[in-house]
C-alpha cells in the first residue's frame, strides 16, 4: 500500500463514527476540480513521503479503543493490488471499513465486498455520464465508454452488496441543477445521496489550477435542490 497521511481521529469522514483516516496515492481519474493534486498527479506523488504498513497498522493498534473504523481514501485505493491483505489487517483490530471510490474497479469492489472487508462504501459520482468525459479529465471515445460502463456496475455492485453505502456528488464548478437531477435519477431508489459542495483550499493544488475560480453551486442552493432530489433518492448536503 502507498499511503500517503494518516489523520487521527476523524469525526466528519464516517458521519456517526470516529475514525482514522488514511490518503493512497494514485488515481486512474484526473478531475480538474480535485484538491488533492499531489495524490493524484504522479509528478507531485513521487514527491510525497509513504507511510509503512506496519507502523501505521501499530498506530491503530493502539488506538483501536477509541476508534470505531478506518476510512480508506485517495486518491484511488482501488488501484493498490495489496489493498485486500491491508483491509484483512485492519479488519483483525477489530476496526471497520470504510472505502471511498470513483467506482471505476467494480471487479477490485466485488472482491472487497465478498471478502467481507469493507462495511461501508463512499462511490464518487463525478457528473451525469454524457458530461463525464469534461469532469473525469478522461479521453473520450472508447476509454471514456469503457470507465462508464464500470462505474455503472458499481453502482448495481454496491446497492446489491455493500452492507451500507452512500453515492455522492460534489458539485464542482459547471455542475448545474439539472446534471445532478440527472445524477439522481441514475441512482434512483438508492439508499443515500450526498451532494458536497465545491470548495478549493487555500494551499492546495487542484489538479487544473483555472477551475479555482469558477463559480458553483453554493451550499444554499444545494440544500434547496436536495429537497427537490428526494422525489429520486434520501439526498443531503454534506459539507
Amino acid at each position: 500500500m502507498e499511503i500517503a497521511h494518516l489523520q487521527l481521529p476523524s469525526l466528519v469522514d464516517w458521519p456517526g463514527k470516529v475514525s482514522a483516516v488514511l490518503w493512497t496515492v494514485g488515481c486512474d481519474f484526473r478531475c480538474p476540480f480535485c484538491y488533492n493534486a499531489e495524490l493524484v498527479l504522479p509528478e507531485l506523488g513521487t514527491k510525497l513521503p509513504r507511510l509503512g504498513v506496519d507502523g501505521l497498522l501499530a498506530q491503530l493498534a493502539a488506538r483501536r479503543k477509541l476508534l470505531d473504523g478506518v476510512v480508506v481514501t485517495g486518491g484511488e485505493p482501488t488501484l493498490h493490488p495489496d489493498l485486500p491483505e491491508f483491509l484483512v489487517q485492519v479488519k483483525e483490530l477489530g476496526l471497520l471499513v470504510k472505502l471511498d471510490t470513483n467506482g471505476a474497479r467494480p471487479d477490485v469492489l466485488a472482491g472487497l465486498l465478498a471478502a467481507d472487508l469493507v462495511d461501508h462504501v463512499a462511490v464518487d459520482l463525478k457528473a451525469p455520464f454524457p458530461r463525464y468525459g469534461e469532469f473525469t479529465g478522461l479521453l473520450r471515445g472508447a476509454a471514456l465508454a469503457d470507465a462508464v460502463a464500470r462505474v455503472r456496475e458499481s453502482i448495481l455492485l454496491v446497492q446489491e452488496r455493500a452492507p451500507d453505502y452512500e453515492f455522492r456528488t460534489t458539485a464542482a464548478p459547471g455542475l448545474g441543477p439539472d446534471d445532478l437531477r440527472a445524477v439522481a435519477a441514475e441512482i434512483r431508489g438508492a439508499r443515500r445521496y450526498v451532494l458536497q459542495p465545491f470548495f478549493a483550499p487555500a494551499g492546495k493544488r487542484l489538479v487544473d489550477e483555472g477551475w479555482r475560480t469558477r463559480p458553483a453551486l453554493s451550499v444554499g442552493e444545494l440544500r434547496a435542490l436536495a429537497f427537490d432530489l428526494g422525489t429520486y433518492v434520501p439526498t443531503e448536503v454534506r459539507g
